[in-house]
């Protein structure tokens, strides 16, 4: 395995055909036996060459020492120099040579003075010459040649021998070599390349049988039967194309009862398609039956060839290349799967399709069955819309038939619209009467919502009355809350919660994408926002009726009380009041019949006092009949009673009335003035009490069918918001009473007052259903 690794990259560089190989190999190993001889040629002659150079150097060297070796004893300039320069003109090889001795300087053979890199050398020398010494100078590579002559004496001999013929041989010997080299691979190219022709030549007519096979020339057979290799391989080649010519002849069979089976399938509308798994052409059609040619609307012959994805909608490529990565690991046909096709119109099909893996025409392909079934899944998807819608709606209505206030109303219901929708956030939005907007119910957001409406691109649903797509860069909208506390960035859906025309509020959903808010589930929440308005408007009603029939106990029980308090007044009136006026009228007869008994002169004068008592007596009573209902009311009208009470109670707190009413004369039914002198009977009470104020203006008119009393003040007011939250026992009864009798009577009954601002009772009641 090691040495198949090894070997891989250097496959790679080598040429493609053997005969190429061959010769390739052949200049290899001439190569390599002329590199070899180069080298082995010049280390024999360079090792002959330096001996014989060190065996004359030193005779020379010596020679030279002989012969000056007197000159340096005697100093004599003349001689020294004419002997060392005769050494080095009778010999080429020397470059230079000098000599010194005790009494002489250095004598040298240098034309342009001695050189100073050579003084290094000097003093360092032996009693022999030796093998001298290489030197890298000026002129070259130097062997160098130095010895002592003089035993005893400072005296040097030195001579430089050339190198340049020993290099110059060796360059002539290498250059032969390499031309034998040459001449040695041209011989050896040409007699591999004739003989591997000759040898190969077997081979390369059965590499052409062999290819004229592989093109369908099934009778291809080889002649070629020595008794040598390539035999034994032509013999197998002929026993190869048997085997082939009859499993093509089998597949041909095959072939046709596999066509004969697609073109059934196609018949009852099934589509076929062959996909090429491998090559080239792999993803492209090699087969194609004409139900499936009907199904995308091109023919058969523009589908072959073609690449199945240019047929497959976007959305299903990727599904369909995992069920068929699938199919290639298993080797198992999976189950159906759901497939989208794009035909030549351009419109989409929805498919089931089944895929397994086969073989066609000598190729691994992939069997793609199918069926056309878009119309049942589109009815099957306006099935599945309408029980969504039904099943949204049947929660909806079941969470709104419980008894339940409107804020728990409207979080049932949307808790129960978001999960038909699958989705996790919304909130919906009501309109009360003053104009104003809150958020009553919300899901998703860590933080209760606040709406800014109607500034927010929302309130154009209450204005337009159909459904809209608002997107969450609006700074205002409820939705940008949720991103400003690390949410996702969302759009949302509104609807109008209305009922009867009237808009009562917004019903929100919230997604990621506005792709999610489709025309059907529009069409839902629109209904479910109809749905939730008659809910809304139920709930409030009930409410307000819960409310009202709350107060109405509670106003009744309280009207008990009041009526158990008037009776102990009264019979407190009546026990400290009058019964002892009567006691005393009593006590005042007896002692008054004893008086005349005894002096009839005192009758007048107790007569005077008793008839005073009995005067007293008569006007405590009529203060409690006016009390418990004035006789003015049923004698003189609604008129003189309101002006007669005003009288009677503003002056004598300093408060000034101002009247604008109608002539004293005017009737009105008796339960109309009853209720309205209840109403400002009670109304002048709470001026009296708590109003702190110096003037007051009743006003009362009448048109054909309705009365109005109005009832003012500029005193210091009240804050409507506390009182309306104040405990049970705090409870404003007078003013629960003052509504509760307009309510009676169908009529309507408002307040109005704030902190330092007066407050004004208006009560307005209808006529026709009361007039004699």
């Amino acid at each position: 395995m090691t040495i198949h690794r090894l070997l891989t990259p250097l496959e790679r560089l080598l040429p493609r055909r053997l005969t190429a190989r061959i010769i390739l190999s052949m200049v290899a190993i001439v190569v390599s036996a002329g590199v070899i001889t180069t080298f082995a040629v010049n280390q024999l002659v360079s090792h002959h060459l330096r001996g014989e150079l060190i065996t004359s150097g030193e005779a020379l060297t010596l020679a030279l020492g002989e012969s000056v070796a007197n000159a340096l004893v005697e100093g004599d300039l003349a001689a020294l120099q004419e002997m060392v320069n005769a050494t080095a003109a009778n010999n080429p090889d020397i470059l230079y040579a000098f000599a010194f001795g005790p009494a002489t300087p250095i004598v040298h053979t240098f034309p342009n003075g001695f050189p100073g890199d050579l003084l290094h050398v000097v003093g360092h020398v032996g009693e022999r010459p030796g093998t001298g010494i290489l030197l890298a100078t000026e002129f070259g590579v130097v062997r160098h040649f130095g010895y002592r002559p003089l035993d005893g004496l400072p005296a040097e001999v030195h001579v430089g021998f050339s190198q340049a013929r020993i290099l110059n041989l060796q360059r002539q010997v290498t250059g032969f070599v390499l031309m034998l080299t040459v001449f040695g691979c041209a011989a050896a190219v040409a007699v591999t390349y004739g003989f591997s022709r000759l040898a190969l030549q077997p081979l390369t007519e059965l590499s052409r049988q062999v290819k004229r096979l592989g093109e369908g020339y099934l009778d291809e057979r080889t002649a070629m039967l020595a008794d040598d290799e390539v035999g034994d391989l032509a013999r197998a080649f002929n026993e190869m194309a048997e085997r082939i010519q009859e499993s093509i002849e089998q597949l041909r069979l095959s072939e046709a009862g596999y066509r004969d089976l697609l073109t059934a399938a196609a018949v009852v509308g099934e589509g076929i398609a062959l996909i090429c798994d491998e090559g080239a052409e792999e993803g492209h059609f090699l087969f194609v039956n004409e139900a499936f040619a009907r199904m995308t609307g091109y023919t058969v012959a523009e589908l072959i060839g073609s690449n199945a994805a240019q047929v497959l909608h976007p959305d299903s490529v990727a599904t369909a290349r995992r069920t068929w990565q699938a199919v290639k690991a298993t080797q198992q046909p999976p189950d159906p799967v759901e497939l989208s096709l794009v035909n030549r119109r351009g419109e989409r099909l929805v498919l089931e399709t089944t895929i397994t893996l086969t073989r066609y025409q000598g190729r691994r392909v992939l069997a793609w069955f199918m069926r056309d079934i878009t119309q049942r899944k589109a009815q099957e998807n306006e099935l599945r819309r309408r029980n969504r819608e039904l099943s949204a709606l049947n929660a909806v209505a079941s969470a709104m038939s419980e008894i339940l206030s409107p804020p728990q109303m409207l979080e049932r219901a949307l808790e129960q619209v978001l999960q038909a929708l699958d989705l996790t956030v919304g909130w919906v939005v009501t309109l009360e009467e003053d104009g104003s907007a809150q958020v009553a119910a919300w899901r998703g957001f860590d933080v209760p919502p606040t709406s800014d409406f109607p500034h927010c691109l929302c309130s154009a649903v209450t204005v337009e009355h159909r459904p809209l797509i608002v997107f969450g860069d609006d700074a205002r909208c409820v939705a940008r809350q949720m991103l400003r506390h690390g949410g996702q960035p969302l759009c949302h859906a509104t609807v109008a919660i209305q009922t009867h025309g009237r808009v009562l509020g917004m019903l929100n959903v919230a997604a990621e994408t506005p792709q999610v808010f489709t025309e059907t589930e529009m069409a839902l929440l629109g209904a479910v926002g109809q749905q939730i308005g008659v809910a809304l408007e139920n709930a409030r009603l009930w409410e307000a009726l819960r409310q009202r029939e709350e107060r109405r106990s509670e106003l009744l029980a309280q009207v008990i009380r009041a009526q158990e308090e008037e009776r102990r007044r009264i019979a407190r009136e009546l026990h400290d009041g009058i019964g002892q006026s009567i006691n005393a009228l009593v006590f005042g007869l007896n002692a008054s019949a004893l008086t005349i008994a005894q002096d009839a002169s005192q009758a007048p004068r107790l007569l005077a006092r008793l008839t005073a008592s009995a005067s007293d007596i008569v006007h405590e009573l009529q203060n409690v009949i006016y009390d418990l209902r004035p006789s003015l009311l049923d004698d003189l009208g609604l008129v003189m009673a309101l002006r007669w009470y005003a009288e009677e109670r503003l002056r004598n707190r300093g408060i000034d009335p101002v009247f604008d009413l109608p002539e004293d004369t005017l009737r009105l039914p008796e339960e109309v003035e009853t209720a309205l002198f209840r109403i400002g009977q009670e109304a002048i009470t709470n001026i009296c009490r708590h109003a702190q104020a110096t003037q007051a203006w009743i006003a009362l008119a009448v048109t054909p069918d309705r009365v109005h009393l109005t009832i003012r003040d500029n005193g210091v007011g009240f804050d409507r918001d506390a009182l309306k939250a104040a405990s049970q026992k705090r409870r404003p009864w007078g003013l629960l009473g003052m509504q509760e009798r307009a309510a009676l009577l169908r009529g309507h009954f408002s307040i109005d007052s704030g902190p330092g601002k007066g407050t004004i009772v208006q009560v307005s009641l209808p006529l026709g259903a009361h007039e004699p």
